[in-house]
This record gives structure tokens, C-alpha cells and sequence, in this order.
């Protein structure tokens, strides 16, 4: 099965489970459902132009930077998915106590610094070096890379949910600042 196909296969399977989501729930669960379905939707109907590889894709920077912020906003809303799965969704003030806390503080810092460092840091570096630009090509890399991203998340939200939400701001934020201030992904 090519990429495409696979793009596609996968975009759909993300429809059934945004209806299941926002028919088996209310309130946080509705928003989540119609955001994942959608998100399935666009997957499917982008597929050529996200998931086509080799000379004949496009490449150009706007369908590159398309791509690299759907793969952002895609991670993000699996971060919320796992959230509303686990019911582990605790209040904003919930992070105040937990940097108040000096047992707590140090799991906070390294939430933050895991975060950045695996969302922003590792495009600057597969940026930067050849070897890993051409080593994160492979399914195998990024399905590591994925596994320990998402994983991460999920021990932090299971352990402490209030460092697993401050994991996934700076996941998300230095991820966009790394976007913003690098040139898009296809010219690397």
C-alpha cells in the first residue's frame, strides 16, 4: 500500500471515531468529536498533496507549511483526544498548585523542557544535520518519534495531568516557533 493510500485509509478511520466522540458524549467530548472528524475529512480530501512523496509532489512552501501545520494541529488534538479518553481534563489552577509545589516543581520543569525539545528542538536539529534530515524520512524513525512524543504525553497524564498539559503547550508552541522561524520542511 502506497503512502497516499495509507493517508487515506487512516484519515477515514479518524471520521468514525469524531462521530463515536461526539455522539457518546457532551460538552468537551462534542468539540473534540466534530474537530477529529473534520480533521479525517480534510485528511482524506488533502491526501494527494500531504501524504504524495517523491518528484512528482508538490513541494511548493505553502503546501509544505499546510502540511506542517496540520501534522502540529493533528498532534494536538491527539493530545486533547487522549485527554478526554482518560478524563483527565483538571482545572487551569490546577498548574498553579503544581508549580507551587517544591515536590512537584522539578517534574514540571522537565515537562516543559521535554516538551520543547521534542516539538521545536528536533526540527532545528533535523534542520540543521544532514544525517538525521535524511534518517527521519524513514516509517521507522518517525514512528519512534511519534511513540515517544505521544507516549511521554500519556505517562505525564497519567502521573501528573498538570505537567502533561504544560508538556503539550510547549510541545505546541516551540513546534509553531520552530514553523514560523525556520523555511518550510520541503526546502531542508
Amino acid at each position: 500500500m502506497d503512502r497516499v493510500a495509507l493517508g487515506q485509509w487512516l484519515s477515514l478511520a479518524l471520521v468514525p471515531l469524531g462521530v463515536g466522540l461526539f455522539v457518546g458524549d457532551s460538552g468537551v467530548g462534542t468539540a473534540l468529536g466534530v474537530s477529529v472528524a473534520l480533521l479525517g475529512l480534510a485528511g482524506f480530501r488533502l491526501s494527494e498533496r500531504l501524504f504524495a512523496a517523491g518528484p512528482d509532489a508538490s513541494g511548493s512552501v505553502v503546501d509544505t507549511r499546510t502540511a506542517d501545520l496540520g501534522q502540529l494541529g493533528a498532534a494536538l488534538l491527539l493530545f486533547a483526544l487522549l485527554t478526554a479518553v482518560l478524563g483527565r481534563f483538571e482545572a487551569v489552577s490546577e498548574i498553579g498548585i503544581l508549580l507551587r509545589s517544591p515536590g512537584a516543581r522539578p517534574l514540571a520543569v522537565v515537562a516543559v523542557a521535554v516538551g520543547a525539545s521534542l516539538g521545536g528542538g528536533m526540527a532545528v536539529l533535523t534542520f540543521r544535520r544532514d544525517r538525521l534530515r535524511d534518517v527521519s524520512r524513514t516509517i521507522w524513525f518517525r514512528a519512534i518519534g511519534g511513540s515517544v512524543t505521544f507516549g511521554t504525553y500519556l505517562a505525564l497524564l497519567v502521573a501528573r495531568p498538570p505537567a502533561a498539559l504544560l508538556y503539550g503547550v510547549a510541545y505546541g508552541v516551540s513546534r509553531l516557533v520552530a514553523l514560523v522561524l525556520l523555511p518550510a520542511s520541503s526546502r531542508w
